[in-house]
């Protein structure tokens, strides 16, 4: 199976191509019901292949999710149990798990404040393994979540041994994490005395001031001595400087050095020999204010929402999550993160996840935000 993605002006598309059709039952139920678990598609047949072109508008993929956001237990839990939610909703309808695509790339995902809802692909294609695919999830999770927390990093190694059994189902592996809960802390009226205490006595020791011993009064003559001197310095060194000003000393001549290197001409350089210098910013060029970008990391996200962005562009045209540039082999390479309005460079619409490597004066556009490579 092979996934590529293609966009137009209104709809970008993930497209899965293969041998293989569904089940005449799974035709019938698929065209008769909304099962709003699944994204929309359309099939296409080309060379003897079926092609599932999955319409991915406006969606954010569980590999991106991944890697844009910080994930934590909570966001991991709301992950796993919607999809063990729209497994359930598979066995109401009678479609197998193994008939869906359960990867980083097929399973896409919306999150926001306290929900989470996950689109799943219908892909009956063969040369496919469910459990393979989502042991490819669990993977990508043990190499991006933060290994510090304990508790993230147990979950991730729980996920991926349930993978790994001969009996494996997401509705089950999701319902057995969804039990493991922390336990909570109970504090004890001792440990309860204990914090007491010592808050009281680091209130007390806050509350002491110190107060430094008299110092020793100068006397008269001493005061007088210390400021007759300051008087002295500053007047010898004001001569000083003067005398220096108007009478400078006389500068050694420096003996005459022969270097071939520089009194010769060059010799002629073929054009082509002329290494072109590299892309190291992007240039604003709209109207009104917004920042260049400086192309000083290995990875730099461009988009709408504070905080989870590298640089952020606060336009309407926007989207959340835009673009990205990433250095790959000593070149910046800039993708569309399947952004709404689209990412364009040189008037060329980029599909979702389509690498281009920048070059100098190509104009790039967000939306309508327009920038250019220098």
């Amino acid at each position: 199976m092979k996934i590529t993605y293609k966009r137009d002006l209104r709809h970008s598309y993930m497209v899965a191509s293969g041998r293989g059709k569904a089940e005449a039952y799974e035709e019938k139920m698929l065209a008769n019901n909304e099962i709003a678990v699944f994204l929309p598609y359309h099939t296409t047949e080309l060379d003897g292949e079926v092609q599932y072109w999955y319409d991915i508008t406006g969606k954010r993929s569980l590999r991106d999710y991944l890697t844009q956001e910080k994930v934590t237990k909570e966001h991991l839990r709301a992950v796993l149990e919607a999809l063990g939610n729209a497994c359930r909703q598979l066995e109401e309808y009678l479609i197998a798990q193994e008939r869906v695509l359960f990867s980083v790339d097929g399973i896409f995902v919306e999150h926001s404040g306290e929900t989470c809802e996950v689109s799943l692909c219908y892909c009956p294609l063969k040369e496919r393994d469910m459990r393979r695919e989502f042991q490819s999830v669990t993977e990508h999770l043990i190499a991006e979540v933060d290994h510090a927390d304990e508790d993230l990093r147990k979950i991730c190694y729980d996920l991926y041994e349930e993978s790994l059994r001969e009996e494996f189902s997401i509705t089950v592996a999701a319902e057995r994490l969804q039990e493991v809960r922390p336990e909570p802390v109970v504090v004890t009226e001792v440990e309860d005395r204990c914090i007491q205490i010592r808050q009281q006595a680091y209130e007390e020791e806050e509350a002491e001031v110190w107060e430094p011993e008299e110092e020793e009064k100068l006397t008269l003559w001493e005061r007088l001595l210390e400021r007759v001197t300051d008087w002295k310095d500053q007047l010898l060194g004001g001569v000083v400087s003067k005398r220096k000003e108007l009478f400078p000393l006389p500068k050694e001549e420096e003996d005459f050095v022969f270097d071939a290197a520089t009194m010769c001409e060059p010799k002629t350089q073929m054009l082509s020999e002329i290494v072109q210098p590299k892309v190291t910013r992007l240039v604003y060029e709209g109207k009104g204010k917004s920042p260049d970008i400086l192309l000083e990391q290995e990875t730099i996200t461009i988009g709408s929402k504070p905080g989870d962005n590298t640089i952020v562009l606060a336009f309407p045209g926007v989207s959340r999550y835009h673009a990205r540039i990433r250095k790959v082999d000593d070149e910046f390479c800039l993708e569309d993160l399947n952004s709404t309005n689209g990412t364009y460079c040189n008037g060329q619409l980029l599909s979702y996840h389509e690498p281009h490597v920048l070059q100098r004066m190509d104009q790039i556009l967000f939306a309508d935000v327009a920038y250019r490579a220098v």
